[in-house]
């Protein structure tokens, strides 16, 4: 039986487990560039930041004065520790639009050479005003975006998603299409979601056989919502699922870097295995695509 041979070079990815302090950007810049240089340090071709690492998730209105451009300050001071590891990396954050007065949930892609090679904006932006334990008004905050590029990198090719874009199958699918092997989700996400957390994005991961790195944020919160404070708990338990949909790799609780050693030729590997790509029927489909119309 013909097997696919495996690649003579593994490659180091990274999750960067960070505990962004609410609206802290300075402290927040300073402690994502030690933990990338940490990643770096290690040999890692990949590091993969949170949701809005910069600033916290719960800032409402102050969103807009903390937004930034890409490239920016932000991408300027992550691309000398990406130049000066020779890695890539993925940094979320609020971005400043051309428009002014717009602002967009995004996750920006850092070359080796200190460069922005990319930018992806949050297509599925949440709003929860009706639950008693989190508070959500990001709907009101950010313009969604509407593209899912792919980008060519030395680690393979590459696509993004942020949080909720992550909990449909569509974007998956669409990025692997693309070509994409591998898939960054930086995400946000609270108590209360950690029994979907195990199982999703692994069921993603063997759906599309690509490799996908979840990054969450870890630490609480305290914000205050029409006159009613909160906590939000985030959980952190990064992981790093494989085309097999199996954890490589995955996190505790606590601020840290995770890594996993993976071979970019398990993604032919496993897709050679399951079939599902080749079995895949999208003329039959056409009940979704076209309500998308």
């Amino acid at each position: 039986m013909w097997k696919i041979p495996q690649s003579e070079k593994r490659i180091k990815i990274a999750a960067v487990q960070l505990e962004s302090q609410l609206g802290k950007i300075e402290h927040n810049r300073t402690r994502a560039i030690e933990m990338l240089n940490e990643a770096g340090s290690r040999g890692a071709k990949l590091a993969v930041l949170p949701e809005l690492s910069t600033t916290g998730f719960c800032l409402g209105e102050e969103f807009m004065q903390a937004a930034e451009a890409i490239p920016g300050e932000t991408t300027k001071l992550l691309g000398q520790v990406a130049k000066k590891h020779g890695m890539y990396v993925v940094c979320g954050l609020p971005e400043r639009g051309d428009v002014p007065g717009v602002i967009y949930n995004s996750a920006a892609l850092i070359d080796p050479n200190g460069n922005v090679a990319g930018r992806f904006r949050k297509l599925h932006v949440t709003l929860y005003l009706h639950t008693t334990d989190f508070m959500d008004e990001e709907r009101e905050i950010f313009r969604p975006g509407n593209e899912l590029p792919v980008f060519d990198t030395d680690t393979g090719k590459l696509g993004m998603l942020i949080c909720q874009d992550g909990d449909y199958p569509e974007p998956y699918r669409v990025l692997v299409l693309k070509g994409a092997e591998i898939v960054t989700v930086s995400v946000n996400t609270p108590r209360g979601f950690e029994e979907m957390w195990w199982k999703m994005y692994c069921a993603h991961a063997y759906m599309n056989g690509c490799f996908i790195v979840a990054c969450n944020k870890v630490g609480d919160e305290h914000y205050t919502f029409e006159g009613k404070d909160y906590v939000a708990h985030f959980f952190g338990g990064s992981y790093i699922a494989g085309p097999l949909g199996q954890v490589i790799a995955k996190g505790s609780e606590r601020e840290e870097v995770v890594y996993a050693d993976i071979d970019p030729s398990d993604v032919a590997r496993a897709r050679w295995s399951t079939k599902l790509l080749r079995d895949y029927r999208p003329e039959l489909y056409h009940l979704i695509s076209d309500s998308g119309r």
